[in-house]
């Protein structure tokens, strides 16, 4: 199986895939990760040379990552979401071997650990300057190859071992509970199994007084309970905006296809569209594994 996740090796998204493909009872040697970004995962899954995408989409701490879901929308003619992983996160600060942490300059990490971590690293390293990077594995790496040894990154503590590097010694995380779930894409949504999610995107053609309030009444009338609301700018007008909805059902539940078709009179009254992203399980919190043992 082929599972395309960011990466490089060594990422949070390469933990959360290995989980699921344990979850599916899949030999370690029957996986190939494929290591890139979530707009590629998403298209090579489209282009049917992955299997699944495994993209994060929230966390706990930082919030919804509107980038990821931008990347659904630009996909949803073809690509899914089928199933989700909660993902138990433990921030880590780690530097060269021996590295002296009074000459941390700079922090590298993927820009939703550097928030999850923020008010932390100012008190212990107030001048230090917060780096955003593309992966908290690229930040490690970033940080190896720099001759300065003024940097250090914010990564998991498999990276830092693998990497040999050095742990800083205190917690970084602004809070010591963190999760970050991720969603699981692939050609076709999940089968339903009595407790599920569902993932919708609409977009009204003009914009009027009470709309909003008429989805969330659509929602209300059904007794279908939204779990979050998102509004992403729509990439091709400016000052256009997106709604995306999550909540409890299968797209196949007969009170949600009802509230849905609803939904589609209205968006459609107004030249709009709807789109639904998939319907996938409703999952608990996974116990966390040891990527490096795999």
């Amino acid at each position: 199986m082929k599972i395309a996740i960011l990466g490089p090796h060594g990422t949070y998204s390469e933990q959360a895939a290995i989980l699921y493909a344990k979850r599916l009872q899949i030999p370690s040697d029957q996986i190939e990760l494929i290591y890139t970004n979530v707009y590629n995962s998403l298209r090579l899954v489209q282009n049917l040379q992955a299997d699944l995408a495994v993209v994060p989409v929230e966390n706990m701490i930082d919030g919804l990552i509107g980038s990821t879901f931008d990347n659904l929308i630009e996909f949803q003619d073809f690509v899914k979401v089928c199933d989700e992983i909660c993902l138990p996160i433990s921030h880590i600060l780690a530097a060269p071997l021996n590295f002296n942490w009074a000459n941390l300059e700079r922090i590298y990490s993927h820009p939703s650990p550097l928030n999850q971590c923020q008010i932390r690293l100012m008190e212990l390293f107030p001048k230090a300057q917060l780096v955003p990077i593309l992966s908290t594995a690229e930040a490690a790496l970033n940080v190896l190859r720099d001759a300065t040894l003024k940097s250090a990154a914010i990564c998991n503590i498999e990276t830092a071992k693998a990497n040999n590097m050095s742990v800083f010694p205190e917690q970084i995380q602004d809070y010591a509970f963190n999760e970050t779930r991720f969603l699981v894409c692939a050609l076709k949504d999940g089968e339903p199994t009595g407790d599920d999610r569902t993932l919708v995107a609409v977009r009204f053609g003009s914009n009027q007084p009470g709309q909003l309030f008429q989805i969330t009444k659509v929602f209300a009338d059904a007794k279908i309970d939204l779990t979050f609301i998102q509004s992403r700018p729509y990439k091709i007008k400016p000052q256009e905006y997106v709604l995306i909805f999550e909540f409890i059902g299968h797209k196949s539940a007969p009170e949600v296809e009802n509230a849905l078709k609803n939904i589609e009179l209205l968006v459609r009254a107004s030249d709009g569209w709807k789109k639904i992203l998939g319907s996938y399980p409703k999952r608990e919190r996974d116990e966390k594994t040891d990527a490096s043992k795999e």
